[in-house]
C-alpha cells in the first residue's frame, strides 16, 4: 500500500480559540442491570439541553469490549444522533483511537457527521492502549503510536480535498478521494492526552488542540505538562494553543446533598474505571485505591457539590491553564440530577464570560 502525502497548513482547535468554554463530556459505564437504551436517552436529552443553554461542545468516546465506555464503541454514530437533534454544540469525538480503523473510513464517516451537523465536528486522535482492543487490529499494537500520526495525516489530507494511492484486489492502484466532501475545508483535530508527558509535548509539535483530564494529576503536574504543551506549540507554531481538561460534574442546590448523592454512582463509576487496571491488584489494596479516589473526587478535584463551590475549582481549573473544561456528567445520576447539572454549568459559563464567576488570571507557560 502506498499514500501520497499532502500536508495541509492549517492546524487543529477549529472553530476559533474559545476561551473560558464550557461543555459536556460523556463516557458512561454500562451497570449489568441497567437499560442500555436509558443512556442513549439521556446523552441525546443532555445534548439537547446543552444546546439550548448555550455551552459550548460535546465529547463521545470510542472504546470496545468492556462495561465501562462500552455503550461507546463508534463515536460517528453518537455523533450523527447528536447532529440532528442540536444546532449549537459543538460535535467532538474524544477520542477516536485511530490505529484501529482505516482512515478512509475515518474521513468519510466523520464527513457525514460535519454535514449533518452542518460544520460541527472535530476530532481527537488517541493511540489506544487495551490490547483486547487491538483484536480489530492485531498487527497495530506494537506500532500503535506510529500508526496513530500516519492515520491523523491521512485523515487531514482527505479532509481537505487530497487523495490517496492504494492498491486495490487485482494488483492496480487506484487514486481515491473521499466523499461526501465535509463543510468544513480543514480538520480541528486534537490530542488525548494521559500519563505521558511527552503527548503532550506531541500535541504542542502537532499543532493539535489538547485533551486531558483534570482528574489525573495533582495541579503543579498538571501545570507543568500543559506549560510543556503550551511551549511546544509556541516553538513549532506560534500562538497558545487550546487546552480542554475533563472533570466530573454534579451540581445541585445544597452541597452536602448533591456529594450524597453522588457518591454510590461515583463509587461504581470509579470502581469499573479502576477495574480496567487492577484485574492482578490484591482486593485489599485495589479498595483503598477506590477509597483515596472517591475522598479525592468529592473533595475538590471534581465539580461536585452546589454552585457555590463549584465556582472557585472553575476558576482555580482555567488559572493552572484549560481554556475550557468539558464536564463528565453521565456516571450514574438520575436523569434529574444530570440536566439540572447542565442547567447550572449554562450559568456558571455565563457568569465566568461575564467575568463575574471568579478571577481568572492568565496561567504561565515560559
Amino acid at each position: 500500500m502506498t499514500e501520497q502525502q499532502h500536508e495541509p497548513e492549517a492546524r487543529g482547535g477549529g472553530g476559533g480559540e474559545t476561551a473560558r468554554a464550557v461543555g459536556l463530556y460523556f463516557f458512561s459505564a454500562l451497570q449489568e442491570e441497567s437499560d442500555d437504551a436509558a443512556a442513549f436517552d439521556l446523552l441525546l436529552d443532555a445534548a439537547r439541553a446543552a444546546d439550548r443553554a448555550g455551552l459550548d461542545f460535546v465529547w463521545v468516546p470510542e472504546r470496545h469490549f468492556t462495561r465501562f465506555g462500552g455503550g461507546h464503541p463508534n463515536p460517528a454514530v453518537l455523533a450523527a444522533a447528536i447532529a440532528v437533534v442540536t444546532r449549537n454544540l459543538r460535535i467532538r469525538a474524544g477520542s477516536v483511537v485511530l490505529p484501529l480503523h482505516d482512515p478512509l473510513r475515518v474521513a468519510e464517516e466523520w464527513s457525514v457527521v460535519d454535514n449533518l451537523s452542518h460544520g460541527r465536528v472535530e476530532i481527537s486522535a488517541a493511540t489506544g492502549w487495551n490490547p483486547r482492543d487491538f483484536v480489530l487490529a492485531p498487527g497495530d499494537y506494537r506500532r500503535r503510536a506510529a500508526r496513530a500520526t500516519e492515520h491523523l495525516r491521512t485523515v487531514r489530507q482527505l479532509w481537505s480535498g487530497g487523495e490517496i494511492t492504494r492498491e486495490g484486489p487485482d494488483g492496480a492502484e487506484y487514486r481515491v478521494r473521499t466523499y461526501p466532501r465535509p463543510v468544513q475545508p480543514v480538520l480541528p483535530y486534537w490530542i488525548t492526552a494521559a500519563g505521558n508527558p511527552a503527548t503532550f509535548e506531541y500535541a504542542g509539535e502537532a499543532g493539535a488542540s489538547l485533551l486531558t483530564s483534570y482528574g489525573l494529576f495533582s495541579h503543579d503536574e498538571l501545570a507543568e505538562r500543559i506549560g510543556l504543551y503550551r511551549r511546544a506549540f509556541a516553538a513549532h507554531h506560534g500562538g497558545h494553543g487550546r487546552v480542554c481538561l475533563m472533570v466530573h460534574a454534579a451540581i445541585g442546590g445544597q452541597g452536602a446533598d448533591t456529594r450524597r448523592l453522588a457518591r454510590e454512582p461515583l463509587r461504581r463509576y470509579l470502581a469499573s474505571y479502576l477495574g480496567q487496571q487492577d484485574s492482578a491488584t490484591d482486593p485489599a489494596l485495589a479498595a483503598k485505591r477506590l477509597d483515596f479516589a472517591v475522598h479525592r473526587y468529592l473533595r475538590g478535584r471534581s465539580l461536585i457539590g452546589d454552585r457555590a463551590e463549584a465556582t472557585p475549582i472553575l476558576t482555580r481549573i482555567f488559572e493552572v491553564g484549560a481554556d475550557e473544561v468539558a464536564c463528565l456528567v453521565d456516571f450514574g445520576l438520575p436523569r434529574d440530577s444530570v440536566l439540572e447539572t447542565v442547567a447550572a454549568l449554562a450559568e456558571l459559563r455565563a457568569e465566568f464570560r461575564r467575568g463575574t464567576g471568579g478571577t481568572v488570571r492568565p496561567a504561565a507557560h515560559s
